[in-house]
């Protein structure tokens, strides 16, 4: 692979409705040494590799909050 020759992007999905993102979609496209057809550091031909990566969000397994004892309370409340 040729790291200087390299391009990446990513997107961003969002609820309209709550207007958190939902997922993520990163995309990366390296030149191979020596096989790639490049102008301006952006790849136009060639041997070159792609790679996508797409990430779903949710909430599953959303951390609720903790019930903290009183007298914990007590202490954190004197720091």
């Amino acid at each position: 692979m040729d790291k200087t020759i390299t391009n990446s992007w990513y997107e961003i999905e969002i609820d309209p409705a709550t207007q958190l993102p939902v997922s993520i979609h990163v995309a990366i496209l390296t030149a191979s040494k020596g096989g790639t057809e490049a102008k301006d550091k952006k790849i136009v031909g060639g041997e070159h590799v792609a790679f996508h990566f797409r990430y779903e969000l949710s909430n599953f397994g959303k951390v609720e909050k903790p019930a903290v004892p009183p007298e914990a309370v007590k202490l954190l409340s004197k720091s």
